[in-house]
């Protein structure tokens, strides 16, 4: 009698361990279910968020071409979007200024008052004049001519861009200059109109 009661009870608490464990089991796998999904529906759907949200630190870009698309896509929303807040278009810009080379920065007119006072002034002439960037197009990686620069390694690259103003369309040709930093990364060091020699590459790129 002893002995059955002894099987009983190693039954009873054996039976008792597999109940909490399933129960642990069935909470533990809701709660990362409830997270992920808390998670995903915190994901920004829209483009500044998108950019604003963007871990320059653990995911900047690779190569020149990246850097200077990235460049033209925080343009795009800054000047495209007419409901940014003030903190969302600061935030955008913030996020563009760590795509410049320190010595860019360096400069008097690019402190981060006197640029954020121009952007805002370029951004109002863009609104009343009807003005927007359509589109725009980076050269190849591959096509890249790539030196040196004080030193460090440099690449020069064309950008060729749409804007619309009102009914009108016009392009814009523009050479870029990228150096790596201390770290690697490619920093926009400076750009210049350059509609003859980016012209020639655009029209010949899509022969």
């Amino acid at each position: 009698m002893d002995k059955n009661k002894k099987k009983i009870t190693s039954a009873f608490f054996i039976m008792l361990i597999i109940v909490v464990l399933a129960v642990t089991g069935y909470y533990v796998i809701n709660k990362k279910i409830t997270q992920d999904a808390a998670d995903e529906v915190k994901l920004p759907n829209t483009e500044y968020g998108k950019l604003l949200a963007k871990d320059l630190d653990t995911a900047y870009p690779k190569t020149p071409t990246e850097v200077v698309k990235l460049y033209w896509r925080f343009n795009q929303c800054m000047y495209n979007e007419d409901d940014l807040s003030d903190s969302e278009f600061e935030g955008l810009l913030k996020q563009l200024r760590r795509l410049y080379d320190d010595e860019l920065l360096s400069h008097s007119d690019n402190s981060w008052n006197k640029m954020l006072k121009n952007f805002k002034s370029d951004k109002k002439k863009y609104k009343s004049n009807k003005q927007k960037i359509s589109s725009y197009i980076v050269q190849d990686n591959d096509d890249v001519k790539f030196g040196e620069e004080k030193g460090k390694e440099c690449a020069i690259l064309y950008t060729n861009t749409l804007v619309k103003k009102g009914s009108d369309r016009v392009r814009l040709y523009e050479k870029f200059m990228c150096r790596k930093d201390s770290s690697g990364n490619w920093k926009i060091l400076g750009w210049s109109n350059a509609a003859k020699e980016g012209k020639k590459y655009f029209d010949n790129s899509e022969e």
